[in-house]
């Protein structure tokens, strides 16, 4: 490998000779330490639309990486006072963050978070040169070596950036910090090696114009203040090892690629996912999930899930195929001596082609010894499979909890297959009851009612039965527990397939 830089440049990642055997594990710590950064100031400050111009922080990446995040701190975005608004009412949010204001100077704040106490100021040091957004990377080394970290910043004036990022390396321990420029970022690596050939790598071909990755993003929507990408594929070909490599395929369910992006409305929070990939099936239908009671306070429901069991069990089997770590089969045959619980056939016929768990908010009572009463409490799961098939699995699991926690499950059937609950009364709810798709909460939380996979908790319900079970044992909710409660309405998560995609929209309401 010659020091050219066209001999590496379709790498993203220049020649190593002369640097000598680095000590390369620190690149986890700078990941994730940058990673904390991003999630935690994108969930304080999620939006769904951005204000300024200029490229993005994409444009300064090299097509080659592994996996990418952004920041967008432009003050002047309506959507994030939204959220920091929304935010602010979260007990210790404030003191936490250091948020006090909707109008806080968040790159005021990300910079005293990483400089240390010998560092200069946030005016003297970088107010100057430092723009509103950043970005960063994984980038791919050379074979057998973990990925190199990459951050780009941008910034006002490139002088004055070298300057005060050297400063800063200074004065936290960083002294052989490499800084390079592409557009109107700053490109910082661990070396001055690195740096420089992202740099160049970047101008030649960076990830801003890599078709995949665009169509990624594109699938999860408006990017906002935050957003995220990973090559699934690239990332589970890194240990090097074929069986590794294809049991990881397999655990992924055949997703290429994922992106994200956070949001916020004027009562909500928002994070929307674009896997590539149909992970749930080509065509899975909506979920009954809406026809639950609407007393409903937890619950989860999806389709396809039969189908889903037995074409991974069959993947796993194959990728697998040999591994002494883990064995598919031999861990049926465990769990069959143990349980008589068959798999992967069991565990199918229990999902069916639509299923629904709940816990709903009635029959959580206390006992005259102030514990909740077992036989009023509500929890079940509604199934599409056939009643008789149901009832022979159900039977092996009271068989197998017998002996721990012995439960008398009930079983009935329905207009839409089969039901299984803790009690009569729960029975007849699921089987007749399907009411929640009128409640406000639910409409409020779950952005696609019909989709193939829901999850939704109702925080005002949780709220009610501690409150309820507080006055019925003279103990009442712990404030800080109360005032959490207080603040957040529902929460909801809907996945659907949309074209080559698998689509999520989490979605955290307030009150």
């Amino acid at each position: 490998m010659s020091d050219s830089s066209s001999d590496w440049v379709g790498s993203g990642r220049p020649p190593q000779a002369g640097e000598g055997k680095r000590r390369r594990s620190g690149w986890l710590v700078g990941v994730a330490a940058a990673l904390v950064v991003v999630i935690g100031a994108g969930a304080a400050l999620a939006v769904q639309a951005l204000s300024g111009a200029g490229a993005q922080p994409d444009s300064a990446v090299p097509a080659t990486a592994l996996g990418f995040a952004r920041i967008d701190l432009d003050p002047s975005a309506d959507q994030k006072v939204n959220a920091v608004r929304l935010l602010r009412r979260v007990p210790e949010f404030e003191q936490e963050t250091g948020i006090t204001s909707d109008r806080s100077d968040l790159r005021k704040l990300l910079y005293e978070t990483v400089a240390g106490d010998g560092c200069p100021g946030y005016a003297e040091g970088v107010e100057s040169w430092l723009g509103d957004r950043a970005g960063f990377a994984a980038m791919p080394a050379e074979s057998g070596e973990e990925p190199d970290a990459l951050a780009v910043v941008q910034v006002t004036d490139e002088d004055a950036a070298r300057e005060g990022i050297g400063e800063l390396g200074s004065c936290t321990g960083s002294d052989e910090t490499g800084v390079a420029f592409a557009g109107d970022y700053a490109v910082i690596a661990e070396t001055q090696r690195l740096a420089d050939g992202f740099a160049t790598a970047a101008q030649e071909a960076p990830l801003s114009d890599d078709e995949d990755y665009l169509a990624d993003m594109a699938a999860a929507g408006d990017p906002g203040i935050v957003s995220a990408w990973l090559d699934l594929d690239a990332l589970v070909r890194l240990s090097g090892d074929d069986q590794e490599a294809a049991a990881g395929a397999a655990l992924l369910g055949g997703a290429s690629s994922m992106a994200m992006s956070m949001g916020a409305g004027s009562d909500s929070l928002e994070v929307a996912v674009a896997v590539n990939g149909q992970v749930l099936g080509e065509d899975p239908g909506a979920t009954s999930f809406s026809e639950l009671p609407a007393s409903t306070m937890f619950g989860i429901g999806f389709t396809g899930g039969a189908d889903a069991v037995r074409k991974g069990w069959d993947q796993a089997q194959q990728s697998l195929s040999g591994n002494e770590s883990f064995d598919p089969q031999g861990l049926a045959e465990m769990v069959e001596a143990q349980t008589g619980l068959v798999l992967p056939d069991d565990l199918a016929t229990l999902l069916g082609d639509d299923f629904v768990l709940a816990v709903d908010s009635q029959g959580l009572e206390l006992d005259p010894s102030g514990q909740p009463d077992p036989t009023s409490v509500r929890v079940g799961l509604r199934t599409s499979s056939d009643l008789a098939e149901v009832q022979e699995v159900t039977a092996k699991i009271e068989a197998a909890l017998a002996a721990v926690v012995p439960v008398d499950l009930v079983e009935r059937e329905s207009d839409r297959g089969a039901v299984v609950a803790s009690n009569d009364a729960y029975a007849e709810a699921l089987a007749d009851d399907d009411s929640l798709g009128d409640s406000g909460n639910f409409q409020a939380a779950v952005a696609d009612a019909d989709a193939a996979a829901i999850m939704f908790v109702d925080f005002d319900l949780m709220l009610e039965v501690a409150d309820r079970g507080g006055e019925q044992a003279g103990d009442q909710l712990p404030g800080d527990a109360r005032k959490m409660l207080e603040v957040l309405r529902a929460f909801g998560v809907s996945s659907s397939v949309d074209g080559d995609y698998t689509t999520s929209t989490v979605r955290l309401v307030f009150d």
